[in-house]
Order: structure tokens, then sequence, then C-alpha cells
């Protein structure tokens, strides 16, 4: 099964339209199962195209510029989380061509309303794999000292979302450095939740951030922000960083993350 998760900070980036092309690009080379992105954002000010969606809705430029190139049409599922840089609707989302049998859109976090960067919406994806039910989560997490939000328990509230005994896989943001902070990120892992990267049989540094960016100000060195979580031991056979400069142009504030696992 093959993941990628990514931060797109999405009409914030100098030369947006190439960096687009460059991600749909990789999707169409790479034939990625489930993608789950985080800041996929859209103006509030834009024409509607559907209940929810803006014209300029960052997945759905991304989702034609895939589908254009291929005969297995990828699926876009995205919701609003809260108001960012006072002027975008400021989602998650998930691209999948796998089929779908559950979309479950929902806040992990205390604060709940569209005006508060602290409200923190997450989407629940239930695909099958290989004749298996697996549940996706997206995600984009408060910080570990974020004053009004507890960050544990709103990883919590994923985790326990549903009662089932799928394999559950959270993939996104979670604003947490293991490197610079293992007691937050230890607490994360005793949750129940394995980090692939952990897991992983072949795999690089890990780095998806390497700067000060919106959030970490002053924080300049390398960062391990970025996870695909599983709640179950399973074979890992891959965790790689892209679009790093290294794999892949840099195309974002974050670098995505890339993992190959056997179900």
């Amino acid at each position: 099964m093959k993941l990628l998760t990514l931060n797109v900070h999405a009409w914030l980036e100098d030369n947006q339209a190439e960096k687009i092309d460059i991600l749909a690009q990789t999707i169409v080379e790479k034939g990625y199962d489930v993608i789950a992105l985080q800041e996929v954002n859209q103006l509030m000010s834009a024409p509607a195209i559907s209940a929810t969606l803006k014209q300029d809705n960052y997945g759905m430029i991304l989702l034609r510029q895939i589908n254009r190139q291929i005969e297995q049409k990828y699926s876009l599922f995205w919701s609003n989380s809260h108001i960012g840089y006072d002027k975008y609707d400021e989602g998650i989302a998930f691209l999948t061509r796998l089929p779908v049998y559950d979309v479950d859109p929902f806040y992990c976090s205390q604060h709940q309303g569209l005006d508060s960067i602290l409200s923190r919406k997450i989407i629940g994806l239930t695909v099958e794999y290989q004749d298996q039910l697996v549940e996706c989560y997206s995600c984009h997490i408060n910080l570990p000292d974020c004053k009004g939000e507890n960050q544990l328990d709103n990883i919590r509230t994923i985790v326990e979302r549903s009662q089932s005994e799928n394999l559950k896989i959270l993939m996104g943001d979670f604003n947490t450095d293991a490197i610079t902070n293992p007691d937050a990120y230890g607490k994360i892992k005793a949750l129940g939740l394995l980090d692939s990267y952990e897991l992983a049989e072949q795999k690089d540094a890990g780095i998806t951030v390497e700067k000060a960016i919106d959030g970490w100000r002053g924080h300049s060195e390398e960062k391990r922000l970025d996870y695909i979580f599983l709640n179950q031991t399973k074979r890992v056979l891959s965790s790689q960083v892209i679009f790093n400069g290294k794999n892949k142009p840099v195309i974002s504030d974050h670098f995505g993350l890339e993992v190959d696992l056997i179900l």
C-alpha cells in the first residue's frame, strides 16, 4: 500500500502553479493508493462550485491535473477546518483511487468554530485494499504546548473514533518534533500508535521541515513534524521524505512523506 502525506501550504507558495504541477506529475508517476493533504486552502471570496467547494480549491485543481493524465481516476474528499490568514477556508483532504466505504469528517479539538485556528478538523476515510477495510485519517494537529487545547486528547479522539478491528493509519502534520521533543513524541506513541518511520526497513533521515515556519518561529533547526502512524504492527518496506530538493523539488514549507507498507 503506497501512502503520501504532505502539508501543501496552499496558495501561500511562490510559483504555486508550477508546484501543483510537480505534485500532480509525481502522483501520476508514483501511483499512490492514498494521499493525505493538509492546509488545502480556498479563498473565502471565490465563487462556489458546490455546497462546500470554491472555484480555486487547491485540491480540486490538483485533482483535475492528475485525472486528465490517467485512466484509473482519483477522488477528492475535502473538509473545512478553520479560517486561515483571514481569507482562506483552510481545510484537509484525501485523494484516493481505492474503493471508499465511509467518509467521516469530524473535529478532534475542543474548539470547533471556523473562527479559531485551534479548531482542528480531521477526515476519516475507510477504504478497501486487497479485500481489507483500512481506516485512514488526514490530520493537522495542534502543538504539544498549545494553550486552550490538549494535544494528546485531540489525538486520542482520532484513535478512539471507531471501535473496529480495522487497521487505522493516522497521516499528517502532527506539529511535534521527534528530534527536539522526544517526550511529546513518546506520549503520542503511548496512545497505541506505531511510527511507520521506526518500522521501516529502508528509510532516510526523516526530516520534513528544515527551517523556521509558521507556528515554529525561531526554530530553524531540522525537524521531523510529519508522520504516518499505525495502530497495528505491519511490515513497512520504506519511509522516504519527498519534495525536499533531493527527492523531487521543494513545493511547500513542509516536505512530504511517502511510505510503502504490506498489509
